[in-house]
């Protein structure tokens, strides 16, 4: 009896044994697991850098090599230059300032753009007619397939007067280099061979169209700015309810139109076929009711055939 308690206690022994051997494995498995999983974590924020733009905006940029980055940066280089160059006010320093920030970004072929236009008097005829002019880039093409690299920029100007609006497309061409990166040259770019291919007049809305199309524009403004304050003070969750939501509300309608269309329209139908059924109906009784009189009439011999 006692060889038999002495050998469940041996038997209990190596079973407490491996279980404790297992669990020191498993623990030691799950720590190097973790650790290895910080160390990677580490290396892959140490791979990004956080920049606080002005104080009002958090912008991620990655520590990555320039040409990953190289088409956003050219084509908002290309677009910078737009705003700057072909967005003019009636007011002598704010010309100057936005001209002298564009001629940073390009070589002389737009400093020679420039001096054609105030010599011909554009610039003149902006400020002594309190014109407005603003640019928007539609869309720009990149080719970076070869270097130089080459883009050419379609846009829209829109010439702002008292009595009406113009609006004109624009279309330009350049080369792009690679330049330093400085305060004034953030893109690391730089323009060669500007060419102006196209300018034309694409519309033209006077007195009342203008202040209505104006009127219009504000009020979108004015809209988005709502929208953009709303979105900015809910948490992403409530964001996510709201879209689903307003899905839901959208498709119940759609849904309710499309059912609503689809019985007016049955109905509609309906009660056409109805009226022509009854009609024809009401037909047949009269010629029923016409050949009974004609048939009762030969019979008391007061009719005839013709």
């Amino acid at each position: 009896m006692e060889f038999k308690s002495l050998k469940n206690i041996e038997t209990s022994f190596r079973q407490i044994r491996l279980f404790g051997i297992v669990f020191l494995v498993a623990c030691t498995a799950v720590t190097g697991y973790s650790v290895w999983s910080s160390y990677s974590f580490a290396e892959a924020q140490r791979q990004k850098i956080y920049v606080l733009d002005g104080g009002k905006s958090l912008m991620l940029a990655l520590s990555q090599d320039l040409s990953q980055n190289r088409p956003v940066e050219a084509r908002e280089h290309v677009r910078r230059f737009h705003e700057l160059f072909f967005t003019l006010s009636p007011d002598k320093s704010a010309i100057e300032s936005n001209i002298t920030r564009a001629l940073f970004l390009v070589d002389k072929s737009a400093f020679k753009y420039y001096q054609d236009m105030a010599e011909k008097g554009y610039y003149n005829r902006i400020i002594s007619g309190n014109i407005n002019q603003t640019v928007a880039v539609d869309s720009v093409a990149l080719d970076l397939n070869v270097y130089p690299y080459m883009a050419v920029t379609y846009a829209r100007q829109m010439i702002i007067r008292a009595s009406n609006i113009t609006e004109r497309s624009l279309i330009t061409r350049c080369n792009l280099i690679n330049s330093v990166r400085s305060d004034n040259n953030p893109q690391a770019s730089r323009w060669r061979s500007l060419k102006s291919l196209k300018t034309a007049m694409c519309g033209y809305w006077k007195g009342r169209q203008a202040m209505v199309k104006k009127l219009f524009s504000k009020i979108n403004e004015w809209l988005e700015d709502i929208l953009r304050g709303l979105l900015g003070r809910m948490t992403p969750d409530r964001r996510v309810i709201l879209i689903l939501t307003m899905l839901l509300v959208f498709g119940g309608l759609s849904i309710y139109m499309t059912v609503s269309s689809i019985y007016n329209f049955g109905r509609d139908r309906g009660e056409k076929m109805r009226i022509e059924q009854i009609e024809t109906l009401k037909l047949r009784l009269e010629q029923q009711r016409d050949s009974i009189n004609l048939l009762n009439k030969f019979h008391n011999g007061t009719g005839k055939f013709e």
